[in-house]
């Protein structure tokens, strides 16, 4: 794990790869992008960055304000995120284009990227994504403001350790002090709400295959039809059975899908 400074704002990235081949083996590269509010970087590292780095060059990184990235006072726009996204690459010198990733609020980060720097993107893989639709902030924004409402009102680690699916009490008092500073001390409430969806002809200019994986049981599913017309070549596949909390705990199947968006082969067929 590293810090990494771009945009003005210092990341915290994961960066794997395992294999001695070099720089030049052709391998994909695969960036992941994590939602708002209490999560980070790290679930996404264990589950599915770090299994998938035998094939491909996987990167990981919390977002400013989450985990253990800087936590700026302003600047929590959709196209604050897309700078950071392209200054980490510059940083970390990775001239390629890229297969993103994006999970949640991850999706309208990454799509936003692939409309607004094409040459850089190589395909989106996109998990029950939020897209950059119209009402996609009253969306984010049903989930983030109950949140800080509790956050403001008190609560107890007891209540915290539930919400997150019975971690350690020492790691949900430390995503309760994030959550705290994020929602309740900087601006990205105030920023969702001042968001404005992508226009059409940003989404034509998206010209990577897309993959688009939801639970059939989530509140997101119902962007889908309106990413078939907006992005034609993005392709649907369900999970079942699984909303939009759940659909992260299907790494096995998730881990397959991701390796048929970038090319690679079943984990079971290598070598």
């Amino acid at each position: 794990m590293a810090t990494v400074h771009a945009n003005g704002v210092e990341l915290r990235v994961n960066r794997y790869r395992v294999g001695n081949d070099g720089p030049d083996s052709g391998r994909p590269v695969v960036v992941f992008v994590h939602g708002l509010g209490i999560v980070d970087h790290s679930g996404l590292a264990f589950t599915l960055g770090m299994p998938l780095a035998t094939d491909a060059e996987t990167i990981l990184y919390a977002l400013r304000g989450h985990g253990h990235s800087e936590v700026v006072a302003s600047g929590y726009r959709i196209a604050d995120h897309v700078a950071d996204l392209v200054g980490l690459l510059d940083e970390l010198g990775v001239a390629e284009p890229v297969h993103l990733v994006g999970c949640s609020y991850g999706g309208a980060v990454v799509v936003t990227a692939a409309a607004r720097h094409p040459s850089r993107v190589a395909s989106l893989f996109l998990l029950d994504p939020v897209l950059p639709v119209p009402g996609w902030p009253e969306r984010v924004l049903a989930l983030l403001e109950p949140a800080a409402e509790r956050l403001a009102g008190g609560y107890t680690i007891e209540q915290v350790m539930a919400a997150l699916g019975g971690v350690s009490r020492r790691k949900a008092v430390a995503a309760a002090g994030r959550a705290e500073r994020l929602l309740l001390g900087t601006s990205l409430l105030d920023d969702v709400r001042g968001e404005a969806p992508l226009a059409e002809r940003d989404f034509a200019r998206i010209d990577c295959p897309v993959l688009a994986v939801y639970g059939d049981r989530s509140e997101m599913l119902a962007q889908a039809g309106g990413l078939a017309t907006l992005v034609p070549q993005a392709r649907v596949r369900l999970i079942e059975g699984a909303d939009h909390l759940s659909v992260f705990g299907h790494t096995r199947e998730l881990a397959a899908l991701i390796r048929e968006a970038v090319g690679l082969a079943p984990a079971a067929s290598r070598g």
